[in-house]
């Protein structure tokens, strides 16, 4: 019996000692062209799209052209600098009101957000900026 309460006694420590020690994980190596994307980030923030109306994907023409005038240099300095495998995404966005989804005569916020972003995409694409990034 003392020598089954020894031998238990062993297994409840060696147990507890390998439950009390967690193996030392490795952390995965960096990306090193997070540093250079979060940079161009950066110089896009700086060249907001305002002037949709609400509910709205249309902008003026001129206020396109001069915003478009404007973005297109920084733009296509981004995607040259853009590592391969890498591609810039447009996003167009909404306020929070509204139903995502269409309802009855409202398009729906997501919609209206796709819209926005085919806009500025196509404003620098009419400016020469047609990249496969």
């Amino acid at each position: 019996m003392k020598k089954m309460s020894l031998v238990f006694s062993v297994i409840m420590v060696m147990v507890m000692v390998a439950c009390s020690s967690t193996p030392e994980v490795q952390q995965p190596a960096g990306d090193p062209n997070i540093a250079l994307v979060n940079a161009q980030n950066q110089q896009l923030e700086k060249i907001p799209v305002t002037g949709f109306a609400y509910k709205s994907a249309v902008v003026p023409k001129q206020d396109w052209d001069k915003w478009a005038t404007m973005a297109a240099p920084v733009v296509k300095e981004v995607l040259n600098k853009l590592p391969e495998g890498y591609v810039l995404q447009v996003t167009g966005h909404t306020d929070g009101s509204g139903p995502e989804e269409p309802v009855g005569n409202k398009p729906g916020n997501i919609k209206i957000s796709t819209e926005r972003a085919k806009a500025v995409y196509n404003a620098l694409k009419a400016k020469g900026i047609d990249s496969p990034k």
